[in-house]
């Protein structure tokens, strides 16, 4: 039952959206028509498909399954962003997010690395608390979290 994060390839790209849909909908931060709106605005291939291609996104595999993604970006000289987390359900809390931030961080070249949530998301808040992303702004229900790499 060994984790390995690698990047993603096209060919992942359904499972991956598989992956998220099933997590977003398990965590029911948002009411239905609000979540299957930003599934179908973040989770859809041509998104995916892009990051994919563009080297954005990690997976994390374990025994040959895709149990996480992580999609990163430098937007700017000053810092790197990570745009999402998502971890199948069956292997949360199993160290998956932790594991493909960590890698992240490793990776992005930036002295600073910025992530965003949902202020009504208390889970996120506390994994993001966990992995040393201080709040940085509240906008908006828009949680910004920094940290320096």
């Amino acid at each position: 039952m060994s984790l390995r994060i690698r990047p993603a390839a096209p060919v992942d790209v359904p499972a991956l959206r598989a992956l998220a849909v099933r997590a977003w909908r398990r965590a029911g931060v948002l009411p239905p028509a609000e979540s299957e709106k930003a599934i179908a605005e973040f989770f859809n291939e041509y998104s995916l498909g892009a990051a994919v291609a563009s080297g954005r996104m990690l997976v994390a595999e374990r025994d040959g399954a895709l149990v996480g993604l992580l999609e990163s970006d430098r937007p700017s000289a000053g810092h790197a962003a990570i745009w999402r987390v998502c971890v199948a359900p069956e292997a949360q809390r199993a160290g998956v997010g932790r594991a493909l931030v960590q890698r992240c961080l490793e990776t992005l070249d930036a002295p600073e690395v910025r992530v965003e949530h949902d202020a009504r998301d208390a889970v996120a808040a506390a994994f993001l608390e966990r992995l040393g992303f201080a709040v940085s702004g509240v906008e908006a229900g828009t949680v910004t979290r920094a940290r320096p790499r």
